[in-house]
């Protein structure tokens, strides 16, 4: 996990991950704790934090790939079926992989399978941290969709993930 160099200064290697989250958002270094989260929840649930910022910076008339990304995703954490997570890739590529929308389908992707087409004899296993970083670049790409509001939207972004730690919707307010 790529970390800042103040966020490593409050690393303790022994310490829970719970105390490191606490330190860091104390320390108001919300993008170390948005990476720290990604990788922490659970792969299913991480998708659905990326799949809510995603949702909550898209625009009125978002662009239709943007919009099938994002379908896309949120139709894996409902039902994480094979067919479901190879549906994510195709209209994330659409996006160049460089939206929110697209992180959270990419984060879907990664989440378990083979990244090999399905007719291939071979197996490729997508590495272990690929979920989490997609789903924190999700966030962080949401939370600057208005760059005044960036710092808001990442504290919002990190209650929205506590929340959904905790056995939550993630849906503030609903």
């Amino acid at each position: 996990m790529d970390l800042s160099p103040e966020a490593k200064a409050l690393f303790a290697p022994n310490a829970p991950t719970a105390a490191f989250l606490k330190a860091l958002i104390d320390a108001e270094l919300y993008v170390d704790a948005i990476r720290l989260l990604g990788m922490a929840l659970p792969r299913r649930e991480a998708v659905w934090w990326g799949c809510l910022a995603a949702r909550g910076a898209l625009p009125p008339e978002p662009a239709p790939a943007d919009a099938a990304a994002l379908a896309a995703a949120e139709a894996w954490v409902y039902r994480p079926t094979e067919e479901n997570r190879r549906a994510t890739f195709a209209p994330a590529e659409a996006m160049n992989f460089e939206t929110a929308c697209a992180y959270a389908a990419m984060a879907a992707f990664w989440s378990g399978g083979s990244l090999a087409p399905p007719e291939a004899a071979v197996v490729v296993p997508p590495g272990d941290g690929l979920t989490g970083t997609a789903c924190a670049a999700a966030v962080l790409i949401a939370a600057a969709a208005v760059p005044k509001e960036a710092v808001a939207r990442q504290r919002a972004a990190l209650v929205q993930a506590l929340d959904i730690a905790n056995g939550g919707s993630g849906k503030m307010g609903a």
